[in-house]
């Protein structure tokens, strides 16, 4: 009951502000410069619009809206698209805006697209738009860049995103709820001494925090601040270059992991849970070099060969791989194979030779824009109807400096709806004001702490010297010392989110915490001596820990503790 209480916001449907949302009717929709009808081929209700006969590739179904200036709105539709053009095996669909301002001028923008539509099946379309505070009118409507492309339309949604008037403390709240749990800890035996005091300290967290790290630096003994920054404070890493194909394989057929093995090898020995970034990146300027003029027929077996090659080089090495990375925007191979699956094979194939290792997809501008957060949710949906062995969504999160948590946060609820983990997976924040960068950190690290969906949090590199976005990092000079926003997230991650805790204990009392959950080592200490230590966890069950304490009271030791 608490946890609907602490998520009812959430759980209120906004007003669609769509007339007639389910095409039910004709009724507010406006077919411009094509002819359109109701259809009994729906994706919810009776019917559908059916827009054919475009002339334009602006050409579609559209309604005039009433929005309110300074203003946020989120716009979905269902789309089908029936036939493709000029050869293609798949199309392009976007949501568009027509804005008139005060002055009568049209701005036209879309709040977001979802690319690589095969004909035949119902696709999510849609984003966000801020509406500038000068707009007169509002017109939506539906672009496929190709005119000649007949399509379906249905269950539109356009409601308005609320702004978090109180963030931090019901973040809070949510935090409490969701990673913390109860710790009771008593003692029993034949001894009663007094001067006993319980210490439980924090080993490791269960929600993940980690960092992008160089291959070299993480190895190379000259480079020893970078690695006691990174070792401080994280407890997860990715290898930022070293395992993308170009680096791996510069040349055909010569594949050489060793420098990313070792580096791997040296942080799991630490302790350092790793992800596995990335076994393919299917776009034209980053595939290697080599593959860029072969056939498809020429390709599809070195992709077989070169999952084979990354399966057995890292099998059980990695938490995750990132499977394809950035697929809803980059199509290389499905372009190159004219295969539109050839993702989905590349799942199946790995989860195949490599079934231990959990399978993500990882794509940028879900949360940092408008324009992709619905591709996304699109894709992961389409995945998990056809059975591809997703095990969960990574989202980039490479902000600006300008950050808004109520945009954010219902980005990440939309994608959150189509129900696999999250991780955020590339998280910088490229602010050069370090008082409004450290306050952004600590935001938007709320943000994902306090999400139900999001299970861990990569930052994308944490020095200036060794960072694609030097303002955004958080350690600066030679020294790797921590700037305020490092600071901010070294006293988030090693203080606030972290339990350590000590207590005076006796017979006739039970000490209780509310622990965040993960791995701890509890120390039982007599008059300022450590008597006994012993390892233990919290999970979402919490945990119960009871000391027997045997000998006298001037010289008490602890037989066993029953733990659970």
């Amino acid at each position: 009951m608490l946890f609907l209480i602490l998520l009812l916001p959430e759980l209120l449907v906004a007003e669609n502000l769509f007339q007639n949302p389910g095409f039910e009717s004709t009724s507010g929709w406006l077919c411009n410069s094509c002819t359109g009808s109701l259809s009994p081929d729906k994706h919810g209700g009776s019917h559908s619009y059916k827009v054919t006969g475009r002339q334009h590739d602006w050409a579609g179904a559209s309604q005039d809206l009433h929005l309110a200036a300074g203003h946020t709105y989120y716009f979905k539709v269902h789309v089908k698209i029936l036939n493709t053009v000029d050869g293609k095996q798949y199309h392009d669909v976007q949501t568009m805006l027509d804005i008139v301002d005060n002055n009568g001028n049209h701005k036209y923008d879309t709040p977001g697209s979802t690319k690589f539509i095969t004909p035949g099946q119902w696709h999510l379309v849609g984003g966000d738009y801020h509406i500038p505070g000068n707009t007169k009118s509002v017109r939506f409507y539906v672009q496929i860049p190709e005119d000649g492309v007949n399509y379906l339309i249905d269950d539109g949604e356009l409601t308005q995103v609320q702004t978090l008037s109180q963030f931090a403390s019901d973040a809070d709240k949510r935090i409490d709820h969701l990673r913390k749990a109860d710790l009771k800890i008593s003692l029993s035996g034949s001894a009663n001494p007094s001067g006993i005091k319980v210490e439980v300290q924090q080993t490791r967290s269960e929600f993940g925090w980690g960092s992008a790290v160089n291959v070299n630096y993480i190895q190379d003994s000259i480079h020893k601040k970078y690695q006691d920054f990174f070792y401080d404070l994280f407890e997860w890493a990715v290898l930022e270059n070293a395992l993308k194909w170009p680096g791996l394989e510069h040349s055909k057929g010569n594949f050489q992991p060793g420098n990313a093995l070792n580096a791997v090898n040296s942080m799991l020995a630490k302790g350092i849970k790793v992800r596995g970034h990335n076994i393919f990146w299917g776009g034209s300027n980053v595939v290697p070099s080599w593959q860029k003029s072969m056939s498809g027929s020429e390709l599809k077996p070195l992709l077989e060969k070169h999952i084979g090659d990354m399966a057995k080089t890292f099998r059980g090495k990695f938490q995750h791989w990132d499977v394809e990375n950035e697929n809803i925007h980059l199509h290389f191979y499905e372009d190159r194979l004219r295969d539109p699956h050839i993702t989905e094979w590349i799942f199946r194939e790995i989860h195949r030779l490599d079934p231990g290792t959990q399978r993500y997809l990882n794509d940028y501008s879900i949360v940092s824009g408008g324009q992709s957060a619905m591709a996304y949710v699109d894709q992961g949906m389409h995945f998990k109807s056809a059975g591809v062995p997703v095990s969960g969504m990574g989202i980039q999160s490479h902000l600006g400096g300008n950050v808004d948590i109520s945009v954010i946060k219902r980005r990440l609820d939309e994608v959150a709806k189509v129900g696999y983990p999250i991780w955020i997976t590339e998280l910088d924040i490229n602010q050069g004001d370090n008082h409004r960068k450290a306050q952004h950190y600590e935001d938007v690290m709320r943000l994902y702490f306090s999400h139900p969906a999001v299970k861990g949090v990569m930052f994308w590199g944490f020095w200036d010297q060794r960072h694609w976005r030097p303002q955004a990092a958080l350690a600066n000079g030679n020294n790797v010392t921590p700037n305020e926003a490092g600071k901010r997230v070294q006293q988030l991650l090693k203080h606030t989110w972290r339990t350590n805790e000590s207590h005076n204990i006796s017979h006739d009392q039970t000490v209780s915490i509310r622990a965040f959950k993960g791995s701890y080592k509890l120390l039982v200490h007599h008059n300022g001596k450590v008597i006994h230590t012993e390892n233990f966890s919290v999970g979402q069950a919490g945990n119960t820990l009871k000391v027997n304490l045997s000998g006298t009271g001037s010289n008490p030791h602890v037989d066993k503790v029953l733990i659970g």
